[in-house]
């Protein structure tokens, strides 16, 4: 069995006041690992640390098999892309991606490699232009080329799309993520942004304070968050208070407020349990009555109490006994006519309904 390109175990790390703590990551060929979470949460001093930047007090780091706790960052095969690609600007796109070859000397890809790199990227008529008269997609994948000629055995990424709109940012991560994978080169990206962790993650985490506080998939954490901060971190804006009446046959009732009840499948808590109810805002369905055959067990009348346009969606507040978000396209929007003081059925199925202890 092959070793992990990447494996970090319980690395500890200071840096002043601030602290990484027992951080523990597997990362395989291939695979493309989302660091998320706020600003100041420790992702670049994690990023960093990985590429040798900072020297851990605690903990190991393996890069394809080899310990590199200790060794220089010009020795452990990365490739690092900066927020603004770090680019030289009086040098052209041929200059910068041969400085990557000097800088590295070694271990780096041979002509043929590199003329089909520069093809497969769609750079060869861009050779003799500079860095200013360069698109943000353009720019990115000269930094990429200028990495991938060393020949990695890793990527690092640290915000590289943060200064774009979000069209051309989604654009670029899909990019990102189909090369990377064809290349077979993994990795790891951290972001504080939700579109770009979904597009690009194959496994991701949340840091929060120095600490991975969830690891998993995308659906795992985007769906089954470990704890209120996550929940929220991650979009769950419907995160409500409430109390296990029953659990039987696989699913879960409680109670959200007085009369007011919602079942869940169930995640094993007993009666009585005090609980956190999350639901994801694109997860209600709003309408106008209740439909006549459905699958879905819950269904709450309520009044719409605001309405708000969001990009393609309009963000909808509804009070149900206990207030309630939901997302529609602005088509919906207009044919159901949801403006403020309208009443409607909002909609749950027990599937999308995810249960925390409080």
């Amino acid at each position: 069995m092959n070793a992990p390109v990447l494996e970090l175990v319980n690395v500890w790390v200071r840096v002043g006041a601030f602290e990484l703590r027992d951080i523990s990551i597997t990362l395989d060929k291939g695979q493309s690992f989302v660091i998320l979470g706020p600003s100041g949460a420790g992702k670049s001093v994690l990023l960093e640390t990985i590429a040798g930047f900072y020297r851990p007090h605690r903990g190991r780091i393996y890069i394809a098999g080899q310990d590199v706790t200790d060794a220089a960052p010009e020795d452990r095969g990365i490739g690092f892309m900066f927020q603004d690609y770090a680019l030289f600007p009086h040098l052209t796109v041929a200059q910068n991606i041969r400085f990557g070859l000097k800088v590295r000397g070694s271990g780096v890809v041979g002509h043929e490699e590199t003329e089909e790199l520069l093809e497969r990227l769609d750079l060869k008529g861009l050779m003799e232009r500079k860095p200013a008269t360069l698109s943000g997609g353009e720019k990115q994948r000269v930094a990429l080329a200028r990495s991938l000629v060393t020949a990695p055995n890793l990527f690092l990424f640290d915000e590289p799309l943060s200064a774009l709109d979000s069209r051309t940012r989604e654009g670029l991560c899909g990019e990102l993520k189909a090369f990377l994978r064809a290349s077979g080169v993994p990795g790891i990206y951290v972001t504080h942004n939700q579109s770009d962790a979904l597009i690009l993650a194959d496994r991701m985490a949340v840091i929060r304070n120095g600490e991975l506080v969830q690891t998993g998939t995308p659906a795992e954490v985007f769906n089954a968050p470990v704890n209120e901060f996550v929940a929220r971190f991650v979009g769950v804006e419907n995160v409500l208070e409430g109390r296990v009446l029953s659990a039987r046959d696989n699913i879960a009732v409680v109670e959200l407020s007085p009369g007011v009840t919602l079942e869940a499948i169930d995640a094993g808590g007993p009666p009585c349990e005090r609980v956190l109810v999350c639901v994801r805002p694109e997860d209600v369905a709003i309408e106008l009555a209740s439909p006549v055959l459905s699958s879905v067990r819950n269904h709450f009348r309520g009044r719409i109490l605001t309405s708000e346009t969001t990009g393609p969606l309009v963000r909808i507040k509804v009070e149900c006994g206990f207030p309630l978000l939901a997302y529609v396209t602005r088509l919906s929007y207009l044919d159901l006519d949801l403006t403020p003081g309208k009443e409607v059925i909002a909609s749950v199925k027990a599937t999308a309904v995810h249960l925390m202890a409080r």
